[in-house]
């Protein structure tokens, strides 16, 4: 009895042993890679109107993964260098490898090619009341600096989407230019370390004609900006890891 007691002992203890060792030896899953984020953002209401498609056209996309990239947005102030605190925080929080950023008032959905360091000579006041508080966005700073957003193809894009569209080498000399400015002038370290290209589109006014049929929606918007993400995301990739 003894014996045979000492030998389902053993067996057990071999068993478990073994068990150990298996599970030892069983590789612990890789953790799941994070998708990148492409940030996108557009402004708060402005001028008396009660929304700005700018804004209201991402959040459709919002958590959507787009040519490999997880959307997040965040909408900006109409104020004058108030649009630096909240741009740096979106950039904080979410770490992107994209940004671009959106603004209303063209005619049609328009890439801009060119952030300028200055304001508009009339000195329009933001949504506090206030005109510009200097001459300069950035005093000293480049006079310009171009986008990085791949502007033939995104043409391209929107063209064969039948997006009427168009480049510009004038942002204006609003909040949409000191927010274009702003992104381009940030170095490559911190939150904006991780930044592989940006840019600034304006788009239409919801309802306005598109003159390749039909009138702007803000469904149709929000297809412009899919196709913007996808090409930006494109150019990324050829940039690199």
């Amino acid at each position: 009895m003894r014996k045979e007691w000492r030998r389902r002992t053993a067996a057990s203890l071999l068993a478990c042993l073994l068990l150990a060792a298996c599970a030892r030896s069983e590789k612990k899953p890789a953790p799941p890679v994070e998708e990148p984020v492409c940030l996108l953002t557009g402004f708060e209401p402005f001028g008396g109107l009660e929304t700005n498609p700018s804004y209201e056209m991402l959040k459709p996309l919002a958590g959507r993964t787009i040519g490999g990239h997880r959307i997040e947005i965040a909408q900006l102030p109409v104020v004058y260098d108030e649009v630096a605190t909240a741009l740096n925080a979106a950039l904080e929080k979410h770490k992107p490898r994209i940004v671009v950023c959106f603004g209303v008032g063209t005619p049609v959905v328009q890439v801009e090619r060119v952030a300028s360091n200055g304001y508009h000579p009339l000195r329009p006041k933001d949504n506090k009341g206030k005109p510009p508080p200097r001459e300069e966005i950035i005093p000293g700073g480049r006079a310009e600096i171009p986008t990085q957003l791949p502007a033939p193809e995104v043409l391209r894009a929107l063209k064969a989407g039948s997006i009427g569209a168009a480049d510009s080498r004038h942002a204006g000399g609003y909040l949409c230019n000191e927010c274009f400015y702003r992104l381009m002038s940030l170095e490559p370290k911190g939150a904006a370390a991780g930044i592989k290209l940006r840019g600034f589109v304006h788009v239409p006014p919801v309802g306005q004609a598109d003159p390749e049929g039909g009138a702007y929606t803000l469904e149709k918007l929000t297809q412009a900006t899919r196709l913007i993400v996808e090409e930006a995301a494109k150019a990324a990739a050829a940039r690199g890891p």
